[in-house]
């Protein structure tokens, strides 16, 4: 029976890391350990991370700005939905917000905010 053991995270000085900083990699790369945590006076600064690792936070990241970019949307849609009720029709009211929502997703494309991928017909 093989047990195998997670790979833990590894607090070192800066000046440590200088000076074996090859080796540290290479235990962080062979997944000896999960990161290395890098301080300067006892203050951690950065992290050595396996480039998966960097690649699935920046996944990540970008997946939580487009569940914030969704829920902006669908605030907005509900905020002009309530300002224009008994004005308009249900279907005028819907094609308003429609529009509305796809020009803030167009914008926010172009600010580089979010990044959405449309599905095709």
């Amino acid at each position: 029976m093989i047990i195998q053991t997670q790979a833990q995270t590894k607090t070192l000085p800066a000046s440590q890391v200088k000076n074996s900083f090859g080796s540290i990699v290479s235990q962080v790369r062979s997944g000896e350990y999960k990161a290395v945590i890098v301080e300067n006076r006892g203050e951690p600064m950065v992290a050595i991370v396996p480039v998966g690792e960097l690649q699935a936070m920046r996944v990540f990241e970008e997946q939580e700005k487009q569940k914030k970019a969704l829920a902006m949307l669908r605030q907005a849609r509900e905020e002009v939905q309530a300002r224009i009720k008994g004005k308009l029709t249900k279907q005028e009211a819907d094609e308003i917000a429609n529009r509305f929502s796809r020009e803030l997703v167009e914008d926010l494309e172009k600010e580089g905010k979010v990044r959405f991928e449309r599905k095709s017909s």
